[in-house]
């Protein structure tokens, strides 16, 4: 019995193990605060990542798969078991005008096997971003920047189907953060431009709008809920002015939602994660590094600002260098790293956290400029 019991605590790390993948975007660079198509033009990429020996997490494994930097850095999603992935494309390259684009793709990707693998490509709305998937598993609901519409899809685990369009109210103004209360039943959706949260109510296949949105600003982007779907994380990217960003935490619970408190940090905040156990928000800002270099505003690198979350409330512990123009975040599995991508430098970024203390442990490359970055949940 002893030695089924040791057998079994050997075993156990390993069935726990959880799938982490970025999606990196090789069509789109920085040239004086204008994304432009670099040279040579390259595919974009879905990577799986691991963690190494050393500690810093690497590329195992990448497939050719459309993706964008456009939007929250939140285009891609995992199925709770991790043996499925899909990614959204806001933009795509158009090398005979020397251009990038719209997109509208959305790729189902296999991750069963030693190599990931394309299985099904469908089409949304221009401007495809955040997707997620509702706690059942039956649909996927998707942000579209460019199309200013949600979209909805049936969802089998595998493939989808039945593209519904949902029109929002008035003007759209660039629909991008997306979050799915862990109940089910509704869903939040930030629109960037503007300047708005509308929550939709979800019952099968049917999806309504709530016509009274809350009014917030400037610029809600990427949003980030607690397990218990009490509270809210969002980022307040702006509207390209430099200025300091910030994160706003709203009570779910309210009638209606309404936002409880709003913390400062530095310009631009992109990736955003909620660490598995509720005790801390991380996030990485841009920091200026996607403004003009001569304006007075700009630096080439972001910042992660990490925050204990205790009863909707956040309290600044620790800040560390990020990467050059970076975009996704999110803790590591066991929580005792946060990873961060960059763009420019097209670079993963590991960075150790204790519980007190952030700290730089290394950078490993990417295929690609990181656009987005999720783990298994």
């Amino acid at each position: 019995m002893l030695s089924l019991l040791c057998l079994s605590l050997m075993i156990a790390p390993a069935a726990q193990a959880q799938t982490v993948l970025s999606a990196n975007d090789a069509h789109s660079i920085l040239r004086n605060g204008v994304q432009v198509l670099p040279k040579p033009l390259k595919p974009d990429t879905l990577s799986v990542l691991d963690r190494g020996a050393d500690g810093l997490w690497t590329v195992r494994a990448s497939v050719a798969v459309p993706v964008s930097v456009v939007g929250p850095p939140t285009a891609l999603v995992l199925t709770p078991d991790g043996r499925t992935a899909l990614v959204s494309s806001a933009s795509k390259a158009d090398p005979a005008r020397d251009r990038i684009v719209p997109d509208d793709r959305i790729s189902v990707i296999d991750l069963s096997g030693d190599r990931p693998r394309v299985v099904q490509q469908v089409t949304s709305a221009p401007g495809a971003t955040t997707l997620r998937i509702t706690p059942d598993q039956k649909h996927v609901l998707v942000a579209n920047g460019a199309g200013g519409v949600v979209t909805w899809f049936r969802f089998d685990g595998r493939r989808l189907s039945d593209r519904t369009v949902i029109t929002l109210p008035g003007a759209a103004g660039f629909p991008g953060g997306l979050a799915i209360t862990p109940d089910g039943r509704r869903a939040l959706v930030s629109l960037w431009k503007g300047d708005r949260v509308f929550v939709l109510h979800l019952d099968g296949d049917r999806v309504t709008v709530d016509p009274h949105p809350l009014e917030i600003g400037p610029g809600p982007w990427n949003i980030r809920l607690t397990g218990d779907g009490h509270y809210a994380v969002m980022g307040i990217l702006g509207h390209g002015e430099g200025l300091p960003g910030a994160l706003s935490v709203l009570d779910l619970t309210a009638a209606p939602i309404r936002e409880i408190q709003r913390v400062v940090v530095p310009n631009a905040p992109e990736g955003l994660d909620i660490s598995s156990d509720g005790r801390f928000v991380a996030v990485v800002s841009q920091n200026g590094s996607a403004v003009v270099p001569t304006s007075p505003h700009y630096h080439d690198r972001g910042i992660v600002t990490v925050f204990s979350l205790s009863g909707g409330h956040l309290t600044q512990l620790a800040q560390a260098p990020g990467t050059l123009w970076p975009q996704g975040l999110v803790f590591a599995p066991d929580g005792t790293s946060i990873l961060v991508q960059g763009v420019m430098d097209r670079m993963l970024r590991t960075l150790s956290w204790d519980g007190t203390t952030l700290a730089v442990k290394g950078d490993t490359p990417l295929p690609g400029g990181g656009a987005d970055i999720e783990r298994q949940r």
